[in-house]
Protein backbone atom coordinates (compact mmCIF):
# COMPACT_ATOMS: atom_id res chain seq x y z
CA UNK A 1 0.00 0.00 0.00
CA UNK A 2 2.77 2.40 0.98
CA UNK A 3 4.74 1.49 -2.14
CA UNK A 4 1.69 2.16 -4.33
CA UNK A 5 1.07 5.57 -2.76
CA UNK A 6 4.75 6.47 -3.23
CA UNK A 7 4.62 5.50 -6.91
CA UNK A 8 1.47 7.57 -7.45
CA UNK A 9 3.06 10.59 -5.76
CA UNK A 10 6.17 10.27 -7.92
CA UNK A 11 4.10 10.03 -11.08
CA UNK A 12 2.00 13.03 -10.15
CA UNK A 13 5.08 15.06 -9.30
CA UNK A 14 6.68 14.20 -12.63
CA UNK A 15 3.48 15.13 -14.45
CA UNK A 16 3.29 18.55 -12.80
CA UNK A 17 6.98 19.09 -13.42
CA UNK A 18 6.37 18.62 -17.15
CA UNK A 19 3.30 20.87 -17.05
CA UNK A 20 5.43 23.50 -15.33
CA UNK A 21 8.00 23.37 -18.11
CA UNK A 22 5.27 23.68 -20.72
CA UNK A 23 3.85 26.72 -18.92
CA UNK A 24 6.80 28.62 -20.36
CA UNK A 25 5.04 28.45 -23.73
CA UNK A 26 1.95 30.10 -22.24
CA UNK A 27 4.15 32.71 -20.55
CA UNK A 28 5.73 33.62 -23.89
CA UNK A 29 2.41 33.65 -25.75
CA UNK A 30 0.77 36.01 -23.25
CA UNK A 31 3.72 38.40 -23.27
CA UNK A 32 3.95 38.52 -27.06
CA UNK A 33 0.21 39.03 -27.51
CA UNK A 34 0.28 41.73 -24.84
CA UNK A 35 3.11 43.51 -26.64
CA UNK A 36 1.27 43.38 -29.97
CA UNK A 37 -1.96 44.59 -28.36
CA UNK A 38 -0.30 47.86 -27.39
CA UNK A 39 0.37 48.71 -31.02
CA UNK A 40 3.39 50.57 -32.36
CA UNK A 41 4.51 53.17 -29.82
CA UNK A 42 5.87 56.58 -30.78
CA UNK A 43 9.59 57.23 -30.59
CA UNK A 44 11.25 57.71 -27.23
CA UNK A 45 11.80 61.41 -27.86
CA UNK A 46 8.28 62.02 -29.21
CA UNK A 47 6.43 65.18 -28.19
CA UNK A 48 3.94 65.19 -25.33
CA UNK A 49 1.11 65.56 -27.86
CA UNK A 50 2.13 62.42 -29.79
CA UNK A 51 2.54 60.44 -26.58
CA UNK A 52 -0.87 61.54 -25.31
CA UNK A 53 -2.45 60.63 -28.66
CA UNK A 54 -0.88 57.17 -28.46
CA UNK A 55 -2.39 56.56 -25.01
CA UNK A 56 -5.81 57.72 -26.21
CA UNK A 57 -5.75 55.70 -29.45
CA UNK A 58 -4.31 52.53 -27.93
CA UNK A 59 -5.78 52.69 -24.42
CA UNK A 60 -7.64 49.40 -24.78
CA UNK A 61 -4.62 47.55 -26.11
CA UNK A 62 -2.32 49.00 -23.44
CA UNK A 63 -4.67 47.92 -20.66
CA UNK A 64 -5.05 44.48 -22.21
CA UNK A 65 -1.28 44.18 -22.42
CA UNK A 66 -0.95 44.98 -18.71
CA UNK A 67 -3.53 42.33 -17.82
CA UNK A 68 -1.85 39.70 -20.01
CA UNK A 69 1.52 40.58 -18.48
CA UNK A 70 0.11 40.05 -14.98
CA UNK A 71 -1.45 36.70 -15.92
CA UNK A 72 1.76 35.73 -17.67
CA UNK A 73 3.68 36.14 -14.43
CA UNK A 74 1.68 33.26 -12.94
CA UNK A 75 2.78 30.90 -15.70
CA UNK A 76 6.29 32.38 -15.68
CA UNK A 77 6.81 31.52 -12.02
CA UNK A 78 5.54 27.97 -12.58
CA UNK A 79 8.02 27.64 -15.44
CA UNK A 80 10.84 29.08 -13.36
CA UNK A 81 10.24 26.61 -10.53
CA UNK A 82 10.33 23.70 -12.99
CA UNK A 83 13.46 25.09 -14.67
CA UNK A 84 15.12 25.38 -11.26
CA UNK A 85 14.49 21.68 -10.63
CA UNK A 86 16.39 20.95 -13.85
CA UNK A 87 19.31 23.37 -13.51
CA UNK A 88 19.62 23.55 -9.72
CA UNK A 89 21.33 20.16 -9.59
CA UNK A 90 23.67 20.53 -12.56
CA UNK A 91 26.62 22.26 -10.84
CA UNK A 92 28.74 19.97 -8.70
CA UNK A 93 29.91 22.71 -6.35
CA UNK A 94 26.44 24.20 -5.88
CA UNK A 95 23.88 26.13 -7.95
CA UNK A 96 25.75 29.39 -8.55
CA UNK A 97 24.82 29.94 -12.20
CA UNK A 98 21.36 28.49 -11.62
CA UNK A 99 20.85 30.99 -8.81
CA UNK A 100 21.75 33.86 -11.13
CA UNK A 101 19.15 32.56 -13.61
CA UNK A 102 16.39 32.40 -10.99
CA UNK A 103 17.22 35.72 -9.35
CA UNK A 104 17.56 37.32 -12.78
CA UNK A 105 14.08 36.19 -13.76
CA UNK A 106 12.50 37.29 -10.48
CA UNK A 107 14.18 40.71 -10.44
CA UNK A 108 13.50 41.39 -14.12
CA UNK A 109 9.83 40.43 -13.66
CA UNK A 110 9.51 42.75 -10.67
CA UNK A 111 11.17 45.68 -12.45
CA UNK A 112 9.16 45.03 -15.62
CA UNK A 113 5.99 45.17 -13.53
CA UNK A 114 6.96 48.71 -12.54
CA UNK A 115 7.45 49.55 -16.21
CA UNK A 116 4.04 48.12 -17.06
CA UNK A 117 2.48 50.24 -14.33
CA UNK A 118 4.11 53.38 -15.73
CA UNK A 119 2.73 52.67 -19.20
CA UNK A 120 -0.69 51.44 -18.10
CA UNK A 121 -1.34 54.29 -15.64
CA UNK A 122 -2.00 57.00 -18.25
CA UNK A 123 -4.21 54.62 -20.27
CA UNK A 124 -6.38 54.09 -17.19
CA UNK A 125 -6.81 57.82 -16.53
CA UNK A 126 -7.18 59.40 -19.96
CA UNK A 127 -9.05 62.35 -18.47
CA UNK A 128 -5.96 63.44 -16.57
CA UNK A 129 -3.40 63.22 -19.36
CA UNK A 130 -1.02 66.14 -19.15
CA UNK A 131 2.61 67.04 -18.72
CA UNK A 132 3.28 64.06 -16.47
CA UNK A 133 2.53 61.67 -19.35
CA UNK A 134 5.80 62.55 -21.06
CA UNK A 135 7.67 61.98 -17.80
CA UNK A 136 6.06 58.57 -17.21
CA UNK A 137 6.82 57.66 -20.83
CA UNK A 138 10.52 58.36 -20.33
CA UNK A 139 10.58 56.64 -16.95
CA UNK A 140 8.97 53.56 -18.46
CA UNK A 141 11.74 53.17 -21.01
CA UNK A 142 14.41 53.76 -18.38
CA UNK A 143 12.86 51.03 -16.25
CA UNK A 144 12.84 48.59 -19.16
CA UNK A 145 16.51 49.39 -19.77
CA UNK A 146 17.12 48.16 -16.21
CA UNK A 147 15.17 45.00 -17.07
CA UNK A 148 17.55 44.44 -19.98
CA UNK A 149 20.54 44.60 -17.64
CA UNK A 150 19.18 41.86 -15.40
CA UNK A 151 18.07 39.80 -18.40
CA UNK A 152 21.59 40.05 -19.83
CA UNK A 153 22.98 38.54 -16.62
CA UNK A 154 20.34 35.81 -16.69
CA UNK A 155 21.02 34.85 -20.32
CA UNK A 156 24.79 34.91 -19.82
CA UNK A 157 24.43 32.50 -16.91
CA UNK A 158 22.24 30.23 -19.03
CA UNK A 159 24.74 30.33 -21.88
CA UNK A 160 27.58 29.22 -19.60
CA UNK A 161 25.40 26.61 -17.92
CA UNK A 162 24.42 25.04 -21.26
CA UNK A 163 28.02 25.05 -22.47
CA UNK A 164 29.28 23.40 -19.29
CA UNK A 165 26.55 20.82 -18.71
CA UNK A 166 24.92 20.31 -22.15
CA UNK A 167 21.47 20.05 -20.54
CA UNK A 168 20.26 21.65 -23.76
CA UNK A 169 21.78 21.60 -27.27
CA UNK A 170 24.92 23.74 -27.53
CA UNK A 171 23.27 26.06 -30.07
CA UNK A 172 20.96 27.14 -27.25
CA UNK A 173 24.03 28.46 -25.47
CA UNK A 174 24.90 30.59 -28.49
CA UNK A 175 21.33 31.87 -28.69
CA UNK A 176 21.49 32.81 -24.99
CA UNK A 177 24.86 34.49 -25.50
CA UNK A 178 23.54 36.53 -28.44
CA UNK A 179 20.51 37.54 -26.37
CA UNK A 180 22.76 38.57 -23.48
CA UNK A 181 24.85 40.76 -25.80
CA UNK A 182 21.78 42.47 -27.29
CA UNK A 183 20.26 43.05 -23.84
CA UNK A 184 23.56 44.49 -22.58
CA UNK A 185 23.59 47.07 -25.39
CA UNK A 186 19.93 47.88 -24.68
CA UNK A 187 20.83 48.95 -21.14
CA UNK A 188 22.42 52.11 -22.58
CA UNK A 189 18.85 53.25 -23.15
CA UNK A 190 18.73 54.08 -19.44
CA UNK A 191 20.69 57.20 -20.23
CA UNK A 192 19.83 57.91 -23.86
CA UNK A 193 16.71 58.71 -25.84
CA UNK A 194 18.23 57.48 -29.11
CA UNK A 195 15.71 55.21 -30.83
CA UNK A 196 18.40 52.66 -31.67
CA UNK A 197 18.41 51.54 -28.04
CA UNK A 198 14.65 51.01 -28.18
CA UNK A 199 15.31 48.70 -31.13
CA UNK A 200 17.84 46.80 -29.03
CA UNK A 201 15.28 46.57 -26.21
CA UNK A 202 12.81 44.96 -28.60
CA UNK A 203 15.45 42.58 -29.96
CA UNK A 204 16.48 41.69 -26.42
CA UNK A 205 12.89 40.97 -25.46
CA UNK A 206 12.24 38.87 -28.59
CA UNK A 207 15.46 36.86 -28.20
CA UNK A 208 14.69 36.19 -24.53
CA UNK A 209 11.13 35.09 -25.36
CA UNK A 210 12.46 32.86 -28.14
CA UNK A 211 14.94 31.20 -25.78
CA UNK A 212 12.28 30.54 -23.15
CA UNK A 213 9.90 29.15 -25.77
CA UNK A 214 12.43 26.75 -27.29
CA UNK A 215 13.83 25.68 -23.91
CA UNK A 216 10.32 24.97 -22.63
CA UNK A 217 9.54 22.70 -25.56
CA UNK A 218 12.91 20.91 -25.53
CA UNK A 219 12.79 20.24 -21.79
CA UNK A 220 9.18 19.10 -21.98
CA UNK A 221 10.06 16.61 -24.72
CA UNK A 222 12.88 15.04 -22.73
CA UNK A 223 12.16 11.62 -21.27
CA UNK A 224 13.21 12.88 -17.87
CA UNK A 225 11.95 16.44 -17.39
Amino acid sequence: MSSSMSADSTWNDAKWQRYGLLSGVVFVALNVVGLIAGGTPPSRDASAEKIAKYFVDKAGGIKLGAVLFAIGLIFGLWWLASLWRVIGRLEESGPRLALIVVLGFVVSAAVAAVGQALFAGPALRLDTLGGTTELMWSLGFVVYSMVMAVTAAQMLALAVLVMRTKFLPVWMAWLALASAAVCAVATIGAGSEANIFFVFQMLGFVSWMLWVLIASVLLYMRKEA
